[in-house]
């Protein structure tokens, strides 16, 4: 009798374990087609094989313990509660979201030109909406491999933030979506054949350190562009030459080395004009960038640099701002700018308004009246222009260099083009959209939801925009914040602006490494160490090749400011790469 229940016990226990196994097996493979964090993903399937085992152990320990059946009943209801969501939240989406058939022909090519907010949105939201499917193929083309949170610029700048934070990579984003990257540098859109040509650097010239590109193809049957912008530098002379910018990473990063760089100069100098140069810092635009620049550098030399530099006296450092117009934060409500530019003066930043800069040097920048600020550091926020493909791609643009499009993002005459974010001209309320990010974020979520309707052959909906808001962050636990209405200032619109830019920010990963930069800030000293970009040559009295403009010698005597004089032998001269062969035609 005792041999005929074990061998009924161990008939009951296989049965159980392989069914176990099966029902996991299932679930674990439906949860890999769900647009689910890895993390989470990975936690939920860990959860499974722990609950699972443990329900094995309590079987084989019932013969021999009898409260084992308590822990067997707990692990039985939480296995089947974790059971039951990762088995049927996939065939929730599949249901709700993924109803989509199908043409039965070829697959729908959907291209995305530009990784930004208007981009990832757009493919994030297709995929949710359309999900894994043999006849779809959604494709984002962009010239980085990682999505670039663009508001937190500054606070890199400052070193608040740690570089790799405010960036996530794109095939981490899309690895558990119906999306495929290309890393590419598109040059050119032909429209009626539906080709996008890019330029891919596969290799470098180990002799004369040139790239080797080669060109590429990518056919569509939609097409979403949004290349984003550029830094619009007016066409003022030395900009180009002679300016930092703040709209990449690599900005960022080179504009807080040559602060500090500055202030290493700086303490070892004799001359009282030239120490006053090196330590004046000058900012162009007062829009959000330029604000939260201007007062993270004042925070940055205040609380961190000043302390560190003993040898330079704090009266000799300078923050200055220049704006066209007569007031900070253009556009913006007045209860806000009174807010802002109350806190800058109070931080000491020095407010140029109804000022234009006419000419950037090396060593000083000029304005519209001739006042002339002697300065080794000019940082250029003072406005964006359309991207340069927008101009090559024979598509309708408005003067201001725009894309115009119609309320349902498409542009006129072409059905089969969205164009969104920056590069996009659409009136709103008899005014053009800005270029900010809640826009693109808010585009792209719209441009999926058209693109659905287009690919199941219904009529598309017009985009409506809805304003949230404005908010700035202005030094340290300081900010000015107009939400839905309600405008607020100080120490609790700092906290509302850190805790929006949180929710914004792409990745669990980066979203909790911000938050321990941010609370570590508040009780450890930022480093002040240098991170070069590029090889650095130490050797002798040379030049590092990517010294900053503080290194570059003073012009020699008889050539002016900006203009371009023999180097010095010292100073290494690099050599241009060759520009790429034209593509196909």
């Amino acid at each position: 009798m005792r041999s005929r229940r074990a061998d009924v016990f161990w008939v009951l226990f296989l049965g159980h374990a392989a069914s176990l196994a099966l029902v996991t097996s299932v679930s674990a493979f439906l949860l890999r087609k769900v647009a689910l964090a890895r993390g989470a993903r990975k936690a939920l399937i860990g959860g499974l094989v722990i609950l699972g085992t443990l329900d094995l152990v309590c079987w084989l320990l019932l013969p021999m313990w009898g409260n084992a059946s308590v822990l067997l009943g707990g692990a039985i209801i939480l296995e089947s509660i974790l059971l039951l969501y990762v088995a049927l939240h996939p065939l929730r989406d599949m249901w709700i979201y993924r109803r989509w058939t199908g043409t039965g022909g070829p697959p729908v090519r959907v291209a995305i030109v530009g990784g930004g907010f208007a981009g990832l949105y757009t493919a994030l939201h297709l995929d949710r909406r359309l999900g894994y499917h043999k006849d779809l193929q959604i494709t984002v083309i962009d010239r980085r491999n990682y999505f670039l949170f663009p508001p937190l610029l500054p606070s890199v700048a400052a070193g608040s933030i740690e570089t790799r934070q405010v960036t996530y990579p794109f095939r981490r984003i899309f690895e558990a979506a119906n999306v495929s990257f290309k890393k590419e540098s598109v040059e050119a859109i032909d429209l009626d054949n539906k080709v996008i040509r890019a330029r891919v650097d596969v290799d470098d010239n180990p002799v004369t350190g040139e790239p080797e590109t080669i060109w590429c193809e990518t056919h569509y049957d939609i097409l979403v562009l949004c290349p984003g912008s550029d830094t619009n530098t007016f066409n003022t002379p030395g900009v180009k030459e002679y300016a930092f910018f703040m709209r990449e990473l690599g900005d960022a990063i080179a504009v807080r080395n040559h602060i500090i760089d500055n202030f290493e100069r700086a303490a070892r100098e004799t001359d009282a004009d030239r120490r006053r140069e090196q330590l004046t810092f000058v900012v162009v635009g007062a829009g959000p960038t330029g604000v939260e620049l201007a007062a993270e550098t004042r925070d940055l030399i205040d609380h961190i640099l000043m302390s560190r530099y003993p040898e330079i006296d704090p009266a000799e450092v300078s923050v200055v701002m220049i704006q066209s117009g007569n007031q900070i934060l253009p556009g913006w409500h007045k209860e806000v700018v009174g807010s802002a530019e109350g806190r800058l003066r109070k931080l000491r930043v020095d407010l140029r308004l109804g000022r234009r800069v006419v000419h950037v040097t090396p060593f000083a920048v000029t304005l519209d009246d001739g006042t002339k600020i002697a300065t080794r550091t000019c940082v250029w926020c003072a406005g964006v222009k359309p991207a340069p493909l927008l101009a090559a791609c024979n598509l309708p643009l408005h003067k201001s260099g725009r894309v115009e499009i119609g309320d349902d993002l498409r542009v006129k005459g072409r059905d089969d083009v969205f164009v969104l974010g920056d590069a996009a001209f659409l009136l709103h309320e008899g005014s053009p959209l800005p270029p900010l990010g809640q826009v693109a974020f808010q585009q792209g979520q719209h441009a999926a939801t058209n693109i659905d309707l287009l690919i199941r052959k219904q009529p598309t909906r017009p985009f409506k925009y809805f304003n949230y808001g404005a908010l700035v962050s202005v030094g340290d636990k300081f900010a000015a914040v107009d939400l839905f209405g309600v405008r607020i200032s100080g120490f609790i619109a700092w906290w509302v602006w850190r805790t929006l830019y949180l929710a914004k920010l792409v990745g669990f990963g980066n979203k909790v490494r911000v938050v321990l930069d941010w609370t570590l800030d508040l009780i450890v000293e930022r480093s002040i160490s240098q991170i070069a970009a590029d090889r650095q040559d130490f050797s002798g009295n040379k030049f590092a090749d990517n010294a900053p403009l503080a290194a570059r010698p003073r012009p020699q005597d008889g050539v002016p400011d900006g203009l371009s004089a023999p180097p010095p032998a010292h100073v290494p001269t690099q050599q241009a790469p060759a520009a790429p062969t034209a593509p196909p035609a």
